[in-house]
């Protein structure tokens, strides 16, 4: 009896110890693929590891390549990343290649993704460290996210509000809005403004083409600016118009002194202007001029023919001939 329990009891402790020794085989085998093979170790510094834990994979272009060996803080501020890497990716991970820290999946594991370098750089060495890529927290991205969807819930009640009280309103916006003559008139103004600011861009073209050429002498302007001939007898013309300009405003002033007169009553033509009875005597003395003038030829062809003058008439005829 005593030597069946022991046998018994012998054989649930070979049972309990192979079984505890496959799972722990088992457990460093799922979580350390590459404990049977050549490694070399790598080094990263990260600000925050989001989680990364040691054991967790190592990806380099998308290939695992190696495990996470240890987590290592060094101040408040820097965190390093050992890593075992298989042997064979000494001969294309190069110095330049970044490490940053993701995701296997969209909700598994933190890993380590190795991004290749450029083949200009050295190849990296064992225990040596690579450049690394700050990650992204996923928390923060899902507040930002959160915030972000409260603010268009805000601009989208704001927008329905403003496009409920242009429907219900209808004022000048609306008009603006659904008004097809409106739009037709302003889609013209806008074309008349694009007219009018080409004209513009000619006109400024002109007046630089206008500029160089004073600058440089040439045409009407530029002649003015550097001839200084032409200068001194435009300064000289100036001064004449002045002059003149002095002396149209001394006759204006006499002419105005004379109107002062006949508007006063003064002097001769004023009398004629303002005395009705002066005018009429004038007027009088107009016409009987104009009859003695219309009767005068037929008198001095009487005169010709009477017996007293003939002898003078011919006379003067026969000088005139000569």
């Amino acid at each position: 009896m005593n030597k069946e329990l022991i046998k018994n009891i012998r054989l649930g402790f070979f049972v309990i110890t192979g079984t505890a020794l496959l799972i722990i085989a088992l457990y460093f085998i799922g979580n350390n693929s590459n404990l049977f093979s050549k490694t070399f170790k790598l080094y990263a510094r990260f600000e925050t590891v989001n989680g990364l834990k040691n054991g967790n994979n190592v990806r380099y272009a998308g290939i695992d390549v190696g495990t996470i060996k240890n987590i290592e803080i060094l101040n408040d501020t820097t965190i390093r990343v050992e890593m075992s890497v298989e042997e064979a990716l000494k001969k294309v991970i190069r110095k330049n290649s970044v490490a940053t820290i993701g995701t296997d999946g969209l909700m598994g594991n933190k890993l380590i993704n190795i991004s290749p370098g450029t083949a200009d750089m050295d190849l990296i060495k064992d225990g040596e460290e690579i450049e690394s890529l700050a990650s992204l927290n996923t928390d923060e991205m899902l507040r930002t996210l959160d915030k972000t969807n409260k603010n268009i819930l805000v601009i989208s009640a704001n927008l329905r509000e403003i496009s409920q009280n242009l429907t219900d309103s209808r004022g000048t916006l609306y008009t603006v809005l659904m008004d097809t003559t409106i739009a037709r008139g302003l889609k013209h103004t806008l074309g008349n403004i694009d007219v009018v600011s080409n004209n513009i861009l000619k006109i400024s073209d002109d007046l630089n083409d206008v500029v160089s050429e004073a600058k440089n002498g040439n045409g009407l302007i530029g002649t003015l600016v550097k001839d200084t001939v032409m200068a001194g007898d435009l300064s000289k013309a100036i001064k004449e118009v002045r002059s003149a300009g002095e002396q149209i405003n001394t006759s204006a002033g006499e002419l105005k002194q004379i109107l002062n007169k006949v508007n006063t009553g003064d002097g001769t033509i004023s009398t004629l202007i303002n005395d009705t009875a002066s005018a009429n005597n004038l007027k009088r003395s107009l016409v009987n001029i104009d009859v003695s003038a219309k009767k005068l030829p037929a008198l001095l062809e009487a005169l010709k023919h009477n017996f007293l003058f003939k002898a003078y008439f011919k006379k003067q005829e026969k000088q005139n001939k000569k």
